[in-house]
């Protein structure tokens, strides 16, 4: 009988061994088919000579520990066993290509390609090292490209081979690891090898990839292995020049000779290799916003800290109708899904039955400590003001059924109240899970009035829809956003009804900064499908459906009326959400987001310091939810100038030791607060790595620092440099507009309007004809040809843009022309339609608005300010939240007729652009000069020093206004400026 005839009878109850797949230096591999669960698997069988070196039942107690482990990068270990004299384990069979594979097809990978193979592979490295499972044969072979992602395999293995052998596989002739990719200490057989070996050999992998070839190659295992200890670490820059030197470094620490010389962790090492990683975040930067008038401002404000409520010398208040839910022990590797998952689960399910609400799971992880004892249990009710906390265990009870046991623990007394426990399949963990949401809410219905309540209530029963989703929420989390986005798709391709699954998609591509129209259906489809779903749940798609509806009407050029109403809708609903559960994170961050893109109108706008305060608190409540720290946080930081508010924001995030999307933005912006700007830095190399979204949403973080040495300039000036990457989402022609956006907000005109290139924004030569940067008579031209056939940009009529230059030139016709021209926009003649009269006109600059608004600049031209300050005090907000060059002038009226205190209170509302918009100094002046004449010293200066930092290089023509800041500075402070 041959080898396959006796594996096939070994092993014929259970498996259906088709093909060999392949041989390597320790086993066989083999095509099979799973009888029981129907999937094909993989069975490495070990060579006879090592099976019989080894220990089998030694081997198979070492390898459970591979079969705990759990982790999206690596392939999982299914099965292991003895049979027929064969010993062998068993693991998914993937379908695709190995890194081998590739590498001999293609040679060289594209930069961010390997290192997003290589940072995948050190967090799989990583996860392991924390269990004390070192993989000791880390090479392209072990490497399985499945689905776009990297996958480790045969991880533990060789751990528990070489614990089994006890010394003896020297006999069969066989070594653990592979020359050319062993670390030195490994080649040289040292008894303490650590994660540090890995790393070496993954420095190696990663070398390969970009090089084409191993760092050390030689005719035989013996001359490599001598060239590893004796050579020099190669440059990979010898063989590929274009890896950028902070690529180059992190390899050859990788492969420093001694342990000690490497990175000390995986995430180390691809922390450092960030700066190149691909799938970057964008910042929902739109080319409808950048075009259009950006959202909301933005500003500073104190870290708001976690309050805990004291009953005086008693201990924390507890909310009797509070339920955590803790993290359930896992006795089954197979199960560690469901440790956190059914965190989530429960939670939504009894959230909302009768007066019970729940804590958030991302709040319960983050402060949960130890094992599902009632200790634990009772620590957690008070560190989150839940007196009723839920725990227990998941084990499995058979070859395919699962039993959890769950306790309710009173956190005041400290005593356990009640005791459930069920079972089923484990296929069946959706079932599983409802009954034990029965079982719990009849044991609390005995001391509260708990109605029938609707089971599912996450939104799906299927197991495998469910199973994705919470992969999803891990990445999010992290703001690993292509992995996330991956995992929440699978789980609407399982069940397309999955409504949380569906918010999750439009959150993702919110954040990719998806340009059409269609990303916003998925909320839509979401609200659609809101039915049964926890009440915590339903409000949070009932968030983002209106958010969505806002960005719908945005991109369907509503008016500003029709947004800014969407928005109070959202506002309502966020202000009851926060009633409601003000201990979540993730509603508190919904807030920010809120505040930041949405919070303009009547009666003011959101601040700076309310935006931040929104994502404080829920960095407060979750200090692991990447989405809050990065959100709009470090630009708001500096937009006001603090810049140790900015570092706060920016450690923290680098901080929490993930290689995420928007790492390499933050690392170059943390290198760019640096107090010692002499000392050696990594910022140009950084941004020289950089693909061209990650310039964008560098360039839009930075847009607003009013810093001295301009590096917001810096990056614009990149964007225009030719890159390998689209960017805002594909179109990169516009990238001389966001340049022209920062010289303009700087002060640099000139540049600016050679920066707009051919087809000049209208915004932009506004700018220069009132600064004086255009002739009078060439702006006259333009201006003149704007009112005849409108000033179409990019589909949208700027011509209202030209009021002010009329009326700085007292030109009454031309606003009287455009008066009528408006007047009919409003009254078409009969057979004209308002697309005929005004074929591009700007939603945003609502047409009631610019008849209203040119009626108070014809006043003000004809030397009327008495009527003109009516006029533009009369203005509704509402139909133009981001006109402030009319609020401006109506402040100087204020202030030429004496009432300065009125003229101060208008402009304490914030301007704050996204970007940045040139009128933005001369507000923050003329409120540095109102304030210093009320006295209010602390406004005055900030105003003065903004100005004199912000237009510090600006152009000739502004330097007046920069002169008279400085003068400001010196007269408040006593000192030169």
């Amino acid at each position: 009988m041959d080898l396959l005839a006796r594996l096939q009878a070994a092993l014929g109850d259970r498996y259906t061994i088709e093909r060999e797949l392949g041989r390597g230096g320790m086993a066989t591999v083999y095509l099979a088919a799973d009888l029981k669960h129907h999937r094909p698997v993989a069975i490495k069988v070990l060579k006879p000579e090592l099976a019989a070196a080894l220990g089998p039942d030694r081997f198979l107690r070492e390898i459970e520990t591979a079969a705990r482990l759990n982790h999206p990068h690596i392939l999982a270990l299914h099965d292991s066993g003895q049979a027929g004299g064969f010993l062998y384990y068993v693991m998914p069979y993937m379908e695709g290509e190995s890194l081998r594979d590739r590498l001999e097809q293609e040679g060289q990978l594209p930069l961010e390609e390997a290192l997003r193979i290589t940072r995948e592979v050190a967090s799989a490295l990583s996860y392991a090292h924390g269990h004390d499972v070192v993989h000791r044969d880390i090479k392209p072979e072990n490497i399985l490209l499945s689905g776009g992602e990297a996958v480790v395999a045969d991880f533990g293995i060789a751990r528990a081979i070489t614990a089994a052998a006890a010394g003896t596989l020297t006999e069969t002739g066989i070594a653990i690891g592979t020359p050319g990719y062993m670390s030195p200490e490994q080649a040289t057989e040292s008894e303490r090898l650590d994660g540090r070996s890995d790393i070496y050999s993954l420095g190696c992998m990663l070398y390969e990839m970009l090089a084409g070839e191993p760092p050390y190659t030689g005719a035989n295992a013996r001359s490599v292995i001598a060239k590893q200890l004796t050579d020099p670490v190669p440059s990979v820059r010898r063989l590929r020049d274009t890896i950028p030197p902070a690529i180059d470094g992190a390899v050859s620490k990788a492969l420093a000779k001694a342990p000690a010389d490497r990175f000390v962790t995986a995430a180390q090492f691809a922390e450092a290799l960030t700066p190149s990683v691909t799938g970057p975040v964008r910042l929902r930067l739109t080319a409808r916003r950048i075009l259009a008038a950006g959202a909301v401002t933005a500003a500073v404000g104190a870290l708001v800290l976690t309050v805990i409520r004291w009953r005086a010398g008693v201990g924390p208040v507890l909310d009797p109708n509070l339920v955590a839910v803790a993290p359930f022990d896992v006795l089954d590797p197979k199960l560690d899904l469901w440790h956190e998952g059914l965190v989530d689960v429960l939670s939504r399910n009894l959230d909302g039955a009768g007066p019970l609400r729940t804590v958030s799971p991302t709040v319960v992880v983050r402060r949960w400590s130890g094992r599902a004892d009632p200790t634990s249990a009772e620590e957690l009710g008070r560190r989150t003001g839940a007196r009723l906390t839920v725990f227990g265990n998941i084990v499995g009870a058979g070859l395919d059924t699962v039993r959890i046991s769950a306790s309710i623990l009173d956190a005041a007394s400290g005593n356990v109240v009640a005791q459930v426990e069920r079972r089923d399949l484990t296929a069946r963990m959706d079932r599983l899970s409802d009954s034990l949401t029965v079982a719990l809410l009849r044991e609390l219905g005995q001391t509260r009035p708990i109605a029938a309540v609707r089971l599912s209530s996450f939104g799906s029963t299927n197991l495998s829809a469910l199973r994705e989703f919470l992969r999803g929420e891990h990445f999010f989390r992290a703001l690993a956003l292509d992995s996330a986005l991956a995992h929440y798709r699978h789980a609407i391709a399982a069940d397309s009804t999955f409504a949380p699954a569906l918010r999750r998609i439009y959150q993702v591509l919110w954040w990719q900064g998806h340009q059409d129209s269609l990303w916003v259906t998925y909320a839509f489809r979401a609200a659609a499908l809101n039915h049964h779903l926890a009440p915590r749940e339903s409000l949070l798609v009932t968030i983002d459906s209106l958010a969505a509806a806002i960005n719908g009407a945005h991109w369907q050029r509503a008016t500003g009326t029709a947004v800014w109403n969407e928005g109070q809708r959202l506002y309502r609903t966020l202000e009851e959400a926060t009633r409601r559960y003000p201990e979540d994170p993730e509603i508190w961050y919904n807030l920010g987001e809120a505040r930041y893109h949405f919070g303009f109108g009547p009666g003011g706008s959101a601040t700076q310091r309310q935006i931040r305060e929104a994502m404080d608190r829920a960095i407060a409540l979750d200090s692991g939810f990447a989405p809050a720290i990065v959100s709009h946080t470090i630009e708001c930081a500096l937009r006001s100038q603090d810049v140790a508010a900015a570092q706060r924001y920016t450690r923290a995030y680098l901080a929490l030791g993930r290689a995420a999307d928007f790492f390499p933005v933050v690392a170059y912006i943390e290198d760019q607060l640096e107090a010692d700007r002499s000392a050696a830095r990594q910022g140009d190399s950084i941004l020289a790595a950089m693909s061209g979204e990650q310039l964008l949403n560098t360039w839009f973080t930075l847009s607003g620092w009013p810093d001295t040495a301009e590096v917001d300039v810096s990056v614009a000036r990149r964007l225009t440099e030719p890159r390998g990457v689209p960017i805002a989402g594909g179109d990169s022609s516009l990238a001389a507009v966001q340049l022209a956006y920062t010289l303009s907000y700087r002060g640099h005109l000139r540049e600016a309007l050679l920066a707009g290139g051919s087809q000049r924004p209208p915004w932009l030569v506004v700018e220069a004809a009132l600064v004086g940067t255009i002739r009078p008579d060439s702006a006259g031209s333009e201006f003149a040809r704007w009112l005849r056939d409108g000033a179409n940009w990019f589909g949208l009529d700027d011509t209202p843009l030209a009021l002010p230059w009329w009326t700085t030139r007292k030109d009454t016709l031309a606003l009287l022309a455009f008066l009528r021209r408006a007047d009919e926009t409003e009254r078409p003649a009969p057979g004209r339609g308002r697309a005929e009269l005004w074929k591009y006109h700007n939603p945003l600059l609502d047409w009631r608005y610019s008849a209203a608004a040119a009626r108070g600049y014809l006043a003000l031209a004809r030397g009327d300010t008495s009527d003109a300050l009516n006029r533009f005090l009369a203005l509704p907000d509402s139909l133009c939240p981001f006109c402030d060059d009319q609020r401006l002038i109506s402040a100087q009226l204020l202030e030429a007729r004496g009432r300065e205190r009125e003229a101060a209170s208008s402009l304490d509302r914030e301007v704050g652009h996204s970007p940045p918009s040139f009128w933005e100094p001369f507000w923050a002046l003329e409120r540095a000069r109102v304030n210093e004449r009320l006295g209010n010293r602390a406004k005055a200066l900030a105003g003065y020093s903004f100005v004199a930092a912000v237009w510090m290089h600006a152009d000739p023509e502004l330097q007046p206004y920069v002169a008279e800041a400085h003068a400001g500075l010196k007269r408040l402070s006593g000192e030169p400026p």
